[in-house]
């Protein structure tokens, strides 16, 4: 509203309420365009209330489309402490005899042949780095190398490609590539990824992640052989002002360059970073170089304790200084190879003298070797075990666990190939046939057993039976179930349908709230909403669409039961129920033990023409296309109002509002102005008149 509003100062008259009068009758269309919207938002929230409906059931006719929903089968053995058993859907109703289980299947274990540490009052810790404790194990345990003197690493391709990365250079960085072969044919190493030439036999290996982009794709099962040199790249922080900082790794073997560099920024009194006349911090650089003679160290030089990584700098560096220094350092490597039931693998393990037990534990157990290793304090013994059951060595030496020319783990772990026992197959006797599997789980035509403990015909053990049989009660539960929730929404849709409509009870509109209490609203709005989709055409028709796809019998079927009624399912004799269904029990469960796959093919069979397909498929089919004709016409939670029909009539009715109350709001200004200048009218002629009176020697009264 605009300019300044005169309520009745001069006439007296209450301006405010005589507008609003005004303005009531004014507002009558915009009152009935909210009520009109109301309707509309009430109606698209009923529509997806039903949609949620029909979705929910929708999602139930899927259990309805499994043969295990109609196919259940129970097992029973004879004698469950030895073998037990379960059955799949497809597996028939027999019975099954294991007379015999001479050996069940185990998994490949071994472990120390003794303590691992030299001195049993002082054993090794999980936690403490190889380098450091190497003295606890046996002489020889370890074979150090020199990362400066180069790596080998031979890469197994199992699908052909052209990248690949080096996996044993972990957080290193390559200082130069000796040699790339692949299955004896020999790369040559550019230096850019653009060099790469399609024609010739090249590699680019990026030197901070060991990533090898090759110039051709390498074919599946070839080899990648590499040899490098990597360097550790450390940045080490000074906590406190000192002389001494410790790198990253132990057992350096030499620092690149005899220098090192330290960076800090410069400080004032207070401690704070000095700035500069662009407002840049101030950062300092000064190199030290390596005295190895032994003697005093100047300002300028460091020292170096190779077995620790211990540094030792001439003077102080400042609190916060960074050491930057690039090395060489020692390391290990061993193999190990296991066999599996998806074939022979093999791992390669390269580890830093930083590096602990429980590291190199955790390498092996989150390799593809499949084993479970772990340290047992108190025997001070390793312990390796196969994952899996069997034997899938049985062309080898029998074996599943091998190790490959380590000092580390024959000396180290007192690892010995000999000492492992298990892998071995279970072996029985079943329906008279002597077989074996590599697990006590295996299955056979649908059924799965379990064998835990040996049947020995000679010790007078009884051969154990499994017996397979439908199971028609957990069948019979499933379609009760599925009747259940198609009777509970006929019931709703139904209600829907004949749900009352109040027409005097229009929405409420702002001033009427006003007017009423909370529970007085309630109430009232209870009448309004009520009745929304009475008699809905696309409900009805989906009723009618519901009851066919029951009913119709199944086409191609070679089953006596091709439509519900066969295996006692019909309609409720009150026709005012909508088609709801009711179940003679004695007679299905009758159909199910005759004919399961049948009653399976009734609900799930497909098919192209809808005749051909099973009830759950049809209803399916029919729920989603009413779904999508309602989601047309009241939308969803992810769509906006222009993409269905109902929400375009509310944004019609939404602008038509918007329009007409800018011009109530004109119209009321234009009221006010005018009952304003009258007002300013009359006040003006009762001055003039007191002025006359007062001139004539009266009062005006």
């Amino acid at each position: 509203m605009s300019g300044i509003r005169i309520s009745g100062l001069a006439s007296g008259l209450d301006t405010e309420s005589i507008i609003k009068d005004m303005m009531r009758a004014q507002r009558l269309p915009v009152d009935k365009l909210k009520q009109q919207r109301q309707t509309l938002e009430w109606q698209r929230d009923s529509y997806r209330e039903v949609n949620l409906l029909l979705t929910n059931f929708r999602d139930s006719t899927l259990n309805m489309r499994l043969q295990s929903t109609f196919m259940t089968k129970n097992t029973s053995s004879s004698n469950e402490s030895k073998v037990t058993a379960t059955a799949a859907a497809t597996a028939g109703d027999v019975s099954y005899t294991i007379s015999k289980i001479s050996q069940l299947a185990t998994s490949a274990t071994n472990s120390s042949a003794s303590g691992i540490s030299t001195d049993p009052n002082n054993k090794i810790s999980t936690t403490d780095k190889l380098y450091s404790i190497q003295d606890k194990f046996q002489a020889g345990a370890f074979e150090w190398k020199d990362t400066g003197t180069g790596i080998k690493e031979d890469i197994s391709i199992d699908s052909a490609g052209n990248e690949f990365t080096l996996r044993k250079l972990g957080k290193e960085s390559i200082e130069s590539v000796t040699g790339i072969n692949v299955s004896g044919t020999a790369f040559t190493v550019v230096e850019k990824l653009e060099d790469l030439d399609e024609s010739q036999n090249q590699v680019f290996v990026d030197v901070n992640t060991g990533k090898m982009t090759f110039s051709k794709e390498l074919e599946a099962d070839s080899t990648i052989t590499a040899e490098y040199k990597s360097i550790f790249k450390d940045s080490v922080t000074v906590s406190e002002k000192a002389k001494e900082v410790t790198l990253t790794h132990v057992g350096i073997t030499d620092i690149k360059g005899d220098a090192v560099s330290v960076k800090w920024y410069e400080r004032d009194a207070d401690g704070n970073i000095k700035k500069d006349a662009d407002g840049n911090s101030i950062e300092r650089t000064e190199t030290f170089t390596l005295n190895n003679s032994g003697s005093a160290l100047a300002e300028n030089e460091f020292s170096i304790d190779k077995e620790t990584g211990k540094m030792t700098f001439g003077k102080d560096l400042e609190k916060g200084a960074t050491v930057e220094a690039s090395y060489h350092h020692k390391y290990f490597e061993f193999e190990m190879v296991t066999h599996t039931s998806k074939g022979e693998a093999v791992e390669s393990f390269k580890f830093d003298g930083k590096d602990n037990l429980n590291s190199v534990i955790n390498a092996m157990n989150e390799s593809d070797l499949g084993i479970n290793v772990f340290y047992d304090e108190f025997s001070d013994k390793i312990t390796m075990s196969r994952t899996e059951s069997g034997n899938y060595n049985a062309d080898g030496n029998g074996k599943e666990i091998g190790f490959r020319n380590s000092s580390f783990l024959k000396v180290g772990l007192q690892m010995d190939q000999t000492n492992e026992v298990g892998g071995a197959n279970a072996k029985f006797t079943l329906n008279g046939l002597e077989t074996e599997r590599t697990s006590n789980t295996f299955t056979f035509n649908g059924v799965t057993f379990t064998l835990k403990d040996k049947i020995d015909p000679a010790a007078g053990d009884v051969p154990v039976t499994i017996s397979v049989t439908n199971d028609t009660t957990k069948a019979l539960d499933n379609i009760k179930e599925f009747v259940n929730s198609y009777n509970e929404l006929i019931d709703k849709l139904q209600g829907k349908l004949k749900e009352e409509r109040y027409k005097d009870y229009t929405p409420l509109t702002d001033e009427q709230r006003e007017a009423l209490s909370d529970k007085e609203i309630e109430k009232w709005e209870e009448k309004s909403k009520s009745g929304m989709l009475r008699n809905d055409q696309n409900l009805r028709s989906l009723l009618d669409k519901l009851r066919m796809d029951f009913y119709t019998p199944l086409a191609n079927s070679d089953s006596e039961f091709k439509q519900l009624s066969a295996i006692g399912i019909t309609t409720t004799a009150n026709y005012l129920e909508g088609g709801k269904l009711q179940i003679d029990e004695a007679k299905l469960k009758e159909a199910l033990e005759k004919d399961p796959e049948g009653i399976y093919n009734l609900f799930a069979a497909d098919g192209t023409a809808s005749g051909e397909k099973g009830i759950s498929r049809r209803l399916r089919d029919s729920l989603t296309s009413s779904i999508s004709t309602i989601t047309e016409r009241a939308g969803s939670g992810t769509k906006t109002n222009s993409q269905f029909t109902i929400g375009k009539n509310l944004d019609s009715i939404n602008t038509r509002i918007k329009d007409m109350e800018a011009r109530l709001v004109e119209k009321e200004d234009r009221y006010w102005k005018q009952f304003s200048a009258m007002e300013t009218a009359m006040q003006k002629m009762n001055e003039q008149m007191n002025y006359l009176m007062s001139q004539l020697g009266g009062t005006a009264g």
